[in-house]
Formats: C-alpha cells, structure tokens, sequence
C-alpha cells in the first residue's frame, strides 16, 4: 500500500511541473511602483485596459479587486486544455498613492481519453481526489458564466503579468502636461508673505559672480552649436531635473561664444518683471518681488511656474552678471488657448528670429507643443507651435528620462482638476537608465511627431510650486520588496 502510494505521488509531482514550470525571478518585480493616483482612479484605469482587450468581468465582494471571466479555448477540446483569466488587486498607500498588482491566472485541465472512465490514470486521479468533474463538463460550465469548481480553485497558479502592469503605469503616468491658462480669472489681492531665510535662493551671495557653474557638459551638445539655431526642447512639467539641463544647456552654449535666448512659457505680461530681477542683485527682497507676479500665484499650479524655473531664472541673472551674452524671454500667453494660442507662441520666435537671425534660441515647452506635425491623438486639427517655425535651423529634442515623480495637473475621473504630485513613467522611446550625465542622442530620422533627438535629464523628482514653503522631500515612488510569485492569491 505504501509502494502504491508513493507511486502516485510521484506521478502526480512529474505532471505539476510539467503543466506549472517554476517562474523566473525577473517575473517578480524587484520594487512595488506607486501610483501617485487615489487607489479607485487607479483601478478604474486598470478596468479600462483590459476591457479594451477584449476582457469581461465577474462581480467581487471586495471593491479593490477586479476579476475577469475564464478565457475558454475557442477550440474542441484535445487532451490538455488551458485556461486563463486575470486577477487585479489594489492597495491604498495614501489618499494619493495607490499600489495595483495584476495577476494572470492559469489552470491546466487533463481530459480522460476512456469513454468508459476504466483507464489507470483515470483511476488514479480519482482515487487521490484531485478531478470531480470531467474537463469537457468544465469546459461547458465555464462557457455558460465561468463558474468556478473547487478542483480549479485547488489548481489555479497565478503570476503577474509585468507588461500588463507596464501598459497600465504608462496609461496613468505618460499623459502629456496640463497647462492652466486662466489669464482673465479676477484674483484677490495677496498679503505680504512672511518667508524663512532657508525659502530664498542663495546664488546673491556669490561675491564673484564668474564663480557660476555649467554643471554637468551636456554630451553631444557642441554637435548641434550653429548660429541661427532655434533648439526647442519638450517636457514634461514639474520637474527638478529638466530645468537645471536646460541651465546647462544655455550656459554651455554661451560660454562657446554664442549669442543666447532662454525662451520660458511664461506669460509675456511678466517681461518687464523679469528684466527687473536679471538687473538686480537676486537678494531676497528681490525674489520677493518677482513672485508677486500673477503667473507665480495661480490658484492651479501646473509645473511652468515651480521652484526649478524660479532658481533657471535666478541662474540667467548670474550667468549675465558673470558676462555671458544670455537673454530671457517670457514667449506664453494666458489669454488664449489651443491652436490659437500655439500660433501665437510661434509668432515670438519667428519675429525675434528676423530681426536677429544669428542668435541661438533655446526654447523649453511643454512636449506637446514641441511637435513639428500637426494633429495629436486627442485633437486632429491641433496646430503646435514647432509646425509654424521654419526659419533658421530647427532641432527639436524630446526629453529622455528614468522613472520618478513631478509636480503637475491633470483630471481626475470626475473631469475636476487637480494639481500635486504625478508619476513619470517613460515610453519605451525615452526611457533611459538613471545615473547618466546629460546627453543628446539623435535619431536617425524624425519621429512621427516630428522629434529630431533625445535629451537626457535623469531621474525625475518633483519640483513644487515656487511660492510653496513646503520643501520637504518628495513622496517615495516605490515600495520595497515585492512579495514573491503568488501561487495562490485570494479571488474573493
């Protein structure tokens, strides 16, 4: 009886590994991403993907957990047939943050070849209770409204799906830049802004002003120093990282000699306080009064007007005093929109080109407006500011960038706008490892949208409003470890 037994057992061992290999490590993901998204927006958005593959779904109890139904071979059945269906569940970390795990389920059911049910293996599954049903009666259960059977319960191995979870992060975190313009809504008077010595600046306090920096050379830049060159560079707002390349970029490009153009989506009602600030000696009273602008005190921040552009503008007045040939210009507009708005925005550039055709104009936009073809997914007839310029030489680089977290606004499911911090999760395109020095990367041909190359900036981390007196660091973008391959995770 014993020697019976073992035999069995060792039978039934041989065909689990066989239908259920051991998953590779590099199926589990090393850290947790969050999403810095409500947990309900999340799952929604999960719902949405897979519904546009095709999938439908069974009702669960628990509101954090999405359940397809069985995909049922199309096909007769021929000995083995394989099951499928997949588990979503979410995790609130915060009211912000969310965590959502995507699991394929499997199960492998193995079809009796006797009519009669006399075969040995048939016997023998029956004897250690692992079939109550013969899979062609499963195959017609499922078919009619995927009901589960316990033996499928028992036998169901799941593992997630990480180019699933991959589609779903870059749905929630690759959506181009909101940017609010609200040039005619009244706004009450400010109070006078009590600020701490840490808030300002403290390049004024350079007794030197050549002691200025370039920080990192931006590699492949020197390639591209023409004059005449109109550089546009496109982001995504609300970042540390992508204004201070761009300061690289500028400074670099003036210390070669050239004659430079920082152009910044500002409204162009804020020249005149800018000016005053780049002749100032950049002294807190001095920031005091640039931030009273109405463009730094917007009910909706949306990244164009954060920290890290305030300390790009603080950079241009040093790099002016220092004696590079730098000038600034607020090329934005707040009292119009869409296309209207982009041919505007294209009407400064191409003045300022004609009457000074040999400078270098270094332009940073938000990556919409930026393309050199008209149409986007979400608006056909949509005209970018980069597709009215065609004087001098035009280089439009994307931005390239590792995974992280800024500061911007989008909608949520409600159609409300709302402003904080927002994951970065590249496109395959403009991905790239973090830990790099900035770099220009062309392509061979322009992309579809028109993108002539790649500017690396690295990691992204937020960089909040600039009038905000919260500089505590950003929320974490991941958690640590994930859990091992779930063998067995809870349907209900």
């Amino acid at each position: 009886m014993n020697v019976r037994w073992l035999t069995l057992l060792l039978v039934v061992v041989g065909v689990g590994c066989a239908h259920a290999p051991r998953t590779a490590q590099s199926q589990t993901p090393k850290y947790e991403h969050v999403f810095q998204k409500p947990l309900s927006e999340a799952m929604d958005t999960a719902r949405e993907l897979l519904a546009s593959k095709g999938y439908t779904f069974e009702e669960t109890q628990d509101p954090n957990q999405l359940l397809t139904t069985w995909e049922v071979p199309d096909r007769p059945s021929t000995g083995t047939d394989a099951y499928s269906r997949y588990l979503v569940t979410g995790i609130a970390v915060g009211p912000r943050q969310s965590v959502v795990r995507i699991f394929r389920m499997s199960f492998h059911a193995v079809d009796n070849v006797a009519e009669n049910g006399s075969s040995p293996w048939w016997r023998m599954v029956k004897e250690i209770n692992y079939m109550t049903a013969d899979p062609r009666f499963r195959r017609t259960q499922l078919a009619r409204g995927g009901a589960d059977l316990p033996e499928m319960r028992m036998a169901t191995k799941g593992q997630r799906d990480l180019e699933l979870e991959k589609a779903l992060t870059l749905r929630l975190e690759s959506n181009p830049s909101i940017e609010v313009v609200s040039g005619n809504i009244q706004q009450d008077p400010l109070p006078t802004p009590v600020r701490d010595e840490a808030f300002y600046l403290a390049r004024w306090k350079d007794v030197d002003p050549k002691t200025h920096r370039c920080g990192d050379t931006v590699r492949g830049l020197s390639e591209l120093f023409h004059p005449g060159l109109t550089l546009l560079i496109g982001e995504q707002l609300g970042s540390r990282e992508a204004p201070a390349v761009v300061g690289n970029v500028v400074c670099q490009t003036a210390e070669a000699g050239h004659a430079v153009v920082l152009g910044l989506s500002i409204p162009r009602t804020e020249q005149e306080r800018l000016e005053r600030y780049l002749a100032s000696p950049g002294a807190p009273v001095d920031q005091d009064a640039l931030l009273e602008g109405r463009f730094w005190q917007r009910p909706y921040q949306d990244g164009r007007s954060s920290r890290a552009i305030f300390d790009l503008i603080d950079r241009v007045r040093a790099m002016r005093a220092a004696g590079l040939r730098v000038t600034l210009v607020a090329y934005d507009t707040d009292v119009a929109s869409g296309s209207e708005r982009d041919a505007a925005l294209a009407k400064v550039w191409a003045d300022r080109r004609a009457a000074h055709p040999d400078e270098v104009h270094v332009v940073l936009a938000g990556n919409t407006h930026t393309r050199t073809v008209a149409g986007t997914p979400w608006d056909q007839n949509f005209k970018p500011m980069a597709s009215h310029l065609n004087q001098g030489r035009l280089v439009v680089l994307e931005m390239s960038y590792a995974q992280g977290t800024r500061w911007g606004c989008d909608l949520n499911r409600a159609g409300k706008l709302q402003c904080g911090y927002i994951g970065a999760s590249p496109s395959e395109r403009v991905a790239a490892e973090a830990g790099q020095t900035p770099f220009v990367r062309p392509f061979e041909t322009p992309t579809p949208e028109g993108y002539h190359g790649l500017l690396y900036v690295g990691a992204l981390t937020p960089s909040l409003p600039a009038v905000s007196k919260d500089l505590t660091p950003p929320p974490p973008s991941g958690i640590r470890p994930a859990p091992p391959m779930v063998e067995h995770p809870p349907i209900f």
